[in-house]
């Protein structure tokens, strides 16, 4: 397990020659297999960048959200929308340009619709996240041009546990917004059967926040038409972000010497409030002080799994495996407590992969093929996107080659999407997509990497039809039926250098995409009492910012490092520091900016693990977003200090208990968000303290 901390302490590194370092280095060294590769990969063997969360380090990063979870991992970011959403942001995409995966199949929620859906995919009790950057991920989705995310769970057991009966149990508790989590997993198994059953209860207050809510000064560059109109703004807490979840799955297999078949069934409900400010209206028009209106979302949902691996089952395959995944999903936008839009997702997505033996000149390999059919409805007055029948069929390969030192990857990704919209006319597109890669180890533990892809996105469905206003956003959305095929050109290079004294990673990207789509803030409002855009907005009349879909051809660049020296062991323990950093700039062939994109951020991090103790500091500076897109704001720079310890408790031979603390945000910074939308009305969490245990057995 990885552990690593800094905190720009460059002279330390002197240190990193002690006699002892070799211990220390050993646990930064261990390789992990990357288990959403069907091929038989470590992550130092593939060609794709790879973040790899497991075990006590997953445990104690977990967060209430999968981009919360991530948000601190070399290239990754989470797009909040308030404390009850945190979507992945890779590499500066999101949405279905950063697809969230559970156990290999699509969430099937209403993420990518808006970026105040929050991802039903919930991470608690993953045994793992693997975060694959990179358009290079075709066998989940050309589209995918920033990344994959997958959160791999134990649900459907693919072995019989070793007891009849084992677990864990977890409670935390953040002063920050009086957050409570209670969590618990129970497995076992005997024979051919094995049975996994889990469950999680989550809520918090209003989170406290360092000022005001509202950064006055940004919202009025935003709405410089009428500036001078009065706004609700309030001090110390974010008002409307208390958030409550629930959730529980039983899952249960049976294994046998040639394969295993299993299924699970999951069960989520989740009710969080959008920030206060997000939406113009108010309660009492009569009332320029009255409260704005208290939007919410309840998001339901019952999610059904399949899972099934059969061995050899044919003389020129190791082993076959197929995935099922039935979804049934709503949510509801609730407007001061009475239900306004209602948003339906029922969908179905099923994978089959056939593991190759080895052939001609290729050493391992698969093929497959994934279909997705889903039927999306969106209900009431604010209702932005019609009725759609949503149908793709994809087939994929991924050869690898061994020659030596060097290895080569192949793969090639054929799809098609069916959009069926009613009222309009049906959309189809047909992206392919290609890959090729060269992994060259010029010693044991040190490798160069390079790679080249071509991935093509199909639109979305809210980017070709979307027409009206939305409510959780504050924002009318005009959509385009007439967008092509977004076209991806990937080129990427990679270090990874291993030694006693070091071990680094650097990833160096520069993407070229032709027809990018984006969502533009046109600068045009659309003013509710009159039903018609304007160029100006009234004083006297509620209003909403114009965002359309455009394309334009884009360039996106950046790099990701990471680099960890052993300091020093002694038999107080070892210390070993972290510097690390990553950027992503994106803009448009013509000179202006893509919308929403994270800044220059980089950092210092120490560890120090002794015996049953563990402990780290980081700190990290976020610079000046200073190009944030069309009549977008920029966000100024911060210092983001934290820290976590963590205590072993001997409970016996069978028993094994965690105490943890974590801390963030220690200098309490206004933090403005600048992936998020709303960045100008709802800052960061301020200064937070949780405590929790856990107890396996």
């Amino acid at each position: 397990m990885r552990k690593s901390l800094t905190l720009l302490l460059a002279p330390f590194a002197s240190v990193a020659h002690a006699s002892d370092v070799n211990k220390a280095s050993k646990s930064i060294m261990l390789d992990k297999i990357v288990v959403s590769s069907p091929l038989p990969q470590s992550a130092s063997d593939t060609a794709l960048p790879v973040t790899i969360l497991s075990g006590e380090e997953l445990r104690l990063k977990a967060g209430s959200t999968i981009g919360d979870t991530l948000k601190n991992e070399p290239g990754i970011h989470s797009q909040s929308f308030g404390p009850g959403v945190g979507q992945p942001v890779i590499r500066g995409q999101t949405g279905s340009r950063a697809q969230v995966l559970q156990n290999g199949l699509g969430s099937l929620d209403a993420a990518s619709i808006s970026p105040d859906h929050a991802n039903s995919t919930e991470g608690f009790w993953a045994e793992r996240i693997e975060v694959l950057k990179g358009p290079a991920t075709l066998l989940y989705g050309g589209g995918a041009i920033g990344g994959v995310v997958n959160v791999i769970d134990n649900r459907i057991p693919d072995r019989v546990p070793d007891k009849m009966i084992e677990g864990a149990a977890e409670q935390r508790y953040n002063f920050v917004n009086e957050g409570k989590t209670t969590a618990f997993k129970l497995e076992g198994g005997k024979d051919f059967f094995a049975w996994h059953l889990d469950g999680m209860f989550r809520e918090s207050i209003d989170m406290q926040i360092p000022g005001w809510a509202v950064d006055e000064s940004a919202e009025a560059e935003s709405h410089e038409d009428h500036e001078d109109e009065d706004s609700f703004n309030n001090r110390g807490r974010l008002l409307n972000s208390n958030t409550r979840a629930r959730s529980g799955t039983v899952g249960f297999s049976f294994v046998g010497d040639p394969g295993f078949i299993g299924f699970s069934i999951n069960h989520l409900d989740n009710n969080y409030g959008v920030p206060l400010g997000a939406h113009a209206h108010h309660e009492d028009e009569g009332d320029e002080d009255a409260m704005p209106e208290r939007v919410r979302i309840d998001l339901k949902q019952t999610r059904y799994d399949m899972k099934s691996e059969i061995k050899d089952p044919v003389w020129f395959a190791d082993s076959l495996r197929i995935r099922l995944g039935y979804n049934d999903y709503q949510h509801t936008e609730l407007e001061n407590g009475e239900k306004g839009t209602v948003y339906t997702n029922t969908g179905f997505d099923s994978r089959l992969e056939l593991i190759q033996k080895p052939w001609l000149l290729f050493d391992h390999g698969v093929v497959g093929v994934q279909t997705k059919n889903s039927e999306f409805e969106a209900k009431g007055d604010e209702a932005v996107v019609p009725r759609s029948d949503i149908d793709s069929f994809g087939f994929f390969t991924v050869q690898d080659i061994h020659v030596g030192p060097m290895t080569y990857e192949f793969g090639a990704r054929v799809e098609q999407q069916f959009i069926d919209p009613d009222g309009q006319n049906q959309s189809t597109h047909t992206p392919v997509s290609g890959s090729a890669s060269a992994l060259w180890h010029f010693t044991d533990q040190d490798s160069v990497r390079l790679s080249f892809t071509h991935a093509q996105r199909a639109p979305d469905v809210q980017e070709l039809f979307s027409n009206g206003p939305h409510l959780a956003t504050n924002s009318y959305d005009i959509g385009n039926a007439g967008l092509t095929v977004e076209a991806a050109n990937n080129l990427e290079l990679g270090l990874h250098f291993e030694r006693d004294w070091v071990h680094a990673d650097f990833n160096l990207y520069h993407n070229w995409v032709n027809n990018y789509i984006a969502q533009i803030r046109t600068g045009e409002f659309f003013d509710e009492d009159h039903g018609e855009i304007e160029d100006e907005c009234d004083h006297d009349h509620e209003c909403l910012p114009v965002f359309r879909a455009q394309q334009r051809d884009a360039i996106l660049k950046g790099f990701e490092a990471q680099v960890t020296f052993p300091l020093l062991e002694t038999r107080y323990g070892h210390l070993d520091s972290q510097f690390f950093g990553d950027y992503v700039r994106g803009q448009f062939t013509d000179g202006s900016d893509i919308p929403r994109m994270p800044p220059l951020r980089y950092g210092m991090q120490l560890s120090w693990e002794h015996t049953a103790w563990a402990a780290n500091v980081r700190i990290t500076r976020a610079e000046r977003q200073e190009n944030p897109g069309y009549n977008e704001t920029e966000t100024p720079s911060y210092w983001l200090l934290n820290s976590t310890a963590n205590y072993r408790v001997a409970a016996g031979d069978e028993t094994d208990v965690l105490l943890f603390v974590k801390a963030s945000n220690l200098l309490n910074q206004d933090i403005r968000n600048s992936v998020s939308y709303l960045r100008n009305i709802a800052p960061e969490a301020g200064r937070a303290v949780e405590l929790g245990i856990r107890v396996a057995f």
